[in-house]
């Protein structure tokens, strides 16, 4: 207990020391970048946190202290973020403020992967806030970005275009209500795993997939890989939530789950 305290609490001061100098001098914008970042990394991160590292890309973009292009793309990932942490009334226009910048950087570089990724990623967002009929109409814009993305780098975001789709082909309904097909699933899923196999959600969502297509003891052992994984998806309690998710399913399938 006692480690744990001090280790938050030099990390609040490590935190509190490189913001300060970032707001110190002006005229070094790497700086005031990783302060930003830095407040989306803490263990413990909330909304207000995240709003403040948005603030602050939203100076950079205004003032120009730092590459377009990459402000644009930290935009649109932190309005995500927001919108996955916000309150309910509040995510939609979080996640429509994403969609902006992301439209935004595909208007000025649509060579880069990042726009379409966080451009579908907000999507997504917004349609699991709105609901199934909204989730419907935007699902082909969702799809499309995301293909895109991939066919630019299937590394971006810890393989984040490959385990995206994986997803939306295992929760979809199936055709001819809609695009759900487990094989699709399964494809885009061992994809994410080999590229990027210290994830903990490739091997939950590759081992939620196994399982509804009947391969237990595969299912099985990516949910016991997921709990040695020390890499999150989006924000720093995923990994948390990850290895919750996994010992709840391994404890389901009457497993004996790993210390």
């Amino acid at each position: 207990m006692k480690r744990i305290c001090c280790l938050k609490i030099l990390g609040c001061l490590a935190l509190a020391l490189l913001m300060a100098t970032a707001g110190g001098n002006a005229g070094t914008p790497d700086a005031g970048m990783a302060a930003a970042d830095a407040l989306l990394q803490g263990p413990t991160l909330d909304p207000s946190q995240a709003e403040k590292a948005l603030n602050m890309y939203e100076r950079m973009l205004s003032s120009a202290s730092a590459p377009r292009a990459l402000v644009l793309a930290k935009l649109a990932r932190t309005s995500f973020i927001l919108g996955d942490l916000a309150p309910k009334k509040q995510r939609e226009g979080y996640y429509r403020k994403g969609q902006m910048y992301a439209a935004m950087l595909n208007r000025e570089d649509p060579k880069r992967t990042e726009g379409h990724y966080w451009l579908a990623l907000n999507l997504c967002g917004e349609a699991d806030a709105c609901g199934y009929m909204v989730g419907r109409r935007l699902l082909p814009k969702i799809i499309e970005n995301l293909e895109r993305s991939l066919a630019l780098s299937e590394t971006y975001d810890q393989a984040g275009a490959h385990r995206v789709l994986g997803r939306i082909y295992f929760e979809a309904p199936a055709w001819p209500m809609s695009v759900g097909d487990l094989q699709k699933s399964l494809h885009h899923l061992q994809a994410a795993v080999k590229l990027a196999p210290d994830n903990s959600t490739n091997h939950l969502y590759l081992a939620q997939t196994l399982y509804g297509l009947h391969y237990r003891s595969l299912a099985q052992q990516q949910l016991e890989l997921v709990l040695k994984c020390t890499q999150y998806s989006v924000k720093p309690q995923d990994l948390e939530e990850d290895h919750q998710e996994a010992r709840r399913l391994l404890t389901d399938m009457g497993a004996v789950t790993p210390p």
